[in-house]
This record gives C-alpha cells, structure tokens and sequence, in this order.
C-alpha cells in the first residue's frame, strides 16, 4: 500500500474538509434506532464505547475534488471506487473531529466484496463500506462474526456500533449483533427472547422433535443450539461437545432473558465418556450457562430410553448433577416403555414422525407440571 500517501493525509487530517467522490453516495451513515442478532482488549476505545454513527447533521453532500493534503492529491489506491474511498475517508475524518479516531492503517481498502462493498482494517474496528448502506464502523468480533454467517443471512450493516441495554449493538439489514463485554461474546438480538425456551441438545432436541414441538405447544419459540450426534462430552465432527460449542461461540445465543433454558441429552454420552468426565462437562455447562443468562429458568432433560442400561444410568447421572447444582430436572429414561413408544423407532435409537408427534404432548404435560412448581 501507498503508506506514506496515506500518513501524510492522517496529518493533514483536520485540514481536509473538501471530500469527494460521488455525490450519489452517502458516507456517513444512518442513526441507529432508538429502541430495542480476534480478541480486543476491553481497555479499548472501541470497548470503552460506541464506534457511534457519524450524526445526521454531518451528512454533507459530496464532491468530486480529490482529496487534498499538504502533500498534493490523496486519489484511491488500486482497487479502491472512487465513491468508497472518499465515503471512508469522510467517516474517518469525522471520527477524528468527534474525538474518537480510527487506528492507523497499516493496509488498504479490501474492495473485492461484491455488492459492491469494501472492508479496512483499523485496528479494533473495521469500516464498512458498501453502495447499499454507506460506511459503518464494526467492532472486530462483530466483524469476524458477520463475516461467518455470510452477508446473505444478515446483509450490509446499517449502523456502527451503539450502546444498547448496557451492552453493545450493531444493526445489519436483516438482523442485529450484540457484543456482550461481561462475556466477551457475540450474540444475536431477538425482540422475542422473554417469550423464548433456549435448548442445548442433540438430535432429540430439534424443531420438529418431541422437544421443539413441546415447547411450541406450551408457547414458547423454541431457539434450538444442539446438534446430533454431540452430547456433554461429544461432538460430531463439526459441532464440539455442549461445553466446548458453548465457549468457543460455536452457536449465536440470543442476547436477553430467555423464558426458559432446557438441557437436553445426551444419549451420544452413552458411548464410551465416564460418569466422572460427563458430570464435569455438565457442570461446566451449567456454569456457563448460568453466567449467560443468570436470570432465566434452567431446567435438565435426561436421556430418553427404555429404563435400562447406560443410557438410563446417565439419566440418572443428570438427575444428581441437577439436583447438586439445584436445579429443576426431568427424567425421561424409560418413555420408550412407559408410553409405548419403542414400536415408533426408526432405527431403535431415534423416534420418527409418528414418535415425535406422540412424545410431544407427553413432554409438553410433563414440563408444564414441573414449571408450575416453585423454583428451587
């Protein structure tokens, strides 16, 4: 990259008020709304505050001149529209005049987005540009975040980061990110979270399983973050074990305070792992779900089977765990028999539709019993 060129306009910063590539293109950005989806140091200026919108008022309209400093013309480095890099180096003078400015650059402008859209690195944040929403700054775990879910699940930012119920916001066309600083985590906002049930599972606890359609009868939204084939000790391959997926951000928790938080399984836990290492993986769970959500309703389900053998044993391994940790639990070990349900195996493991649908209202009358009990 030019560095020089672009360390000789950071001194002359305050000198270049005249912007301009495309007067078609805003880059300032829009006011966040008003009302409620690579480690940074919490000592930061990103940390310490909001990477604010650049205020409505300075949305000035823009030129065509090059940038000038008193080096001469500033024009956009290689790749870089015109429109994007006056867009970018309006955002960053004016972080500059409110006090808060970017880090130095130490590369250019990242152009190849298709959008089109441009990326630069600036320390603990990065600009944001496209044609579609102007220049946002984003925190660098909101970045590194959006970037993995892909910019068709939640589209281009549509504000830079702004204080939010205490925590951090950042809104993108279809959705928006929290950054949590107490947990040093990303989180998705939902509005819908006070009515939702959180289920850390496996493949017993999706949608369309006797869980999900459980919880769906009672009123709640299911928000499912299990995966088959993982359990406290378990992964698949793809997904780690409940504990390991939960620290490593391996699933978006909702930010807020669920309704109710079940844990779910794990009959993959029945294969191999002893009761020493899944009764340390839960607590270590427990634990951590406790500090995500301090507020809300945490209630274990156990293993379903046919009340024998090991998976009836971890069943009854969880049930102590919960009862040490004090929280509610429900035992599922013997459903199979008890309700007749071993002839709707699709392949004695796993219930199919006709199970499912059978199960549902048996978990449904099951936990709405045990809710309705006082909290330990």
């Amino acid at each position: 990259m030019r560095t020089r060129s672009i360390r000789t306009f950071h001194r002359a910063l305050s000198a270049a008020v005249a912007l301009a590539f495309a007067a078609s293109v805003a880059g300032c950005g829009i006011a966040g709304p008003a009302a409620p989806a690579n480690a940074v140091r919490l000592d930061s200026p990103a940390a310490e505050q909001p990477a604010a919108e650049v205020p409505a008022r300075e949305a000035v309209q823009l030129t065509a001149k090059p940038v000038e400093t008193d080096a001469g013309p500033v024009p956009p480095p290689a790749g870089v529209p015109a429109p994007a890099w006056g867009a970018m180096l309006r955002f960053e003078e004016l972080r500059q005049d409110s006090g808060r400015p970017l880090a130095e650059a130490t590369s250019d402008p990242d152009c190849s987005l298709p959008g089109p859209g441009c990326i630069w690195a600036r320390g603990a944040e990065t600009i944001v540009w496209s044609a579609a929403s102007g220049t946002r700054a984003l925190r660098t775990e909101v970045f590194t975040r959006w970037q993995a879910l892909g910019r068709s699940q939640l589209g281009w930012p549509t504000s830079s980061e702004y204080r939010f119920g205490g925590d951090y916001r950042t809104d993108f066309q279809k959705g928006s990110l929290m950054y949590v600083p107490r947990l040093g985590r990303v989180m998705a906002f939902d509005p819908g979270v006070d009515t939702s049930a959180v289920v850390i599972g496996d493949s017993q606890a999706g949608k369309d399983t006797w869980v999900g359609k459980g919880l769906a009868s009672l009123g709640f939204k299911p928000v499912i973050l299990g995966a088959g084939g993982t359990g406290y000790t378990r992964g698949n391959g793809t997904v780690d074990s409940y504990p390991e997926a939960l620290e490593g951000e391996e699933w978006l928790l909702p930010w807020g305070k669920p309704a109710l938080v079940i844990l779910q399984g794990g009959g993959n836990d029945a294969y191999g792992p002893s009761n020493q290492a899944i009764r340390h993986n839960a607590i270590q769970l427990i634990r951590e779900i406790r500090r995500t959500y301090p507020g809300s309703r945490i209630v274990v389900v156990g293993v379903i089977g046919s009340g024998n053998g090991r998976r009836a044993e971890i069943d009854d391994l969880l049930g102590r765990v919960a009862a040490e940790q004090q929280l509610e639990f429900l035992s599922v070990k013997d459903w199979w028999t008890r309700y007749s349900l071993s002839s709707k195996l699709d392949d004695g493991m796993h219930l199919g539709k006709a199970g499912h649908d059978a199960a549902a209202p048996v978990f449904a009358r099951e936990l709405k019993a045990l809710l309705e009990r006082p909290r330990p």
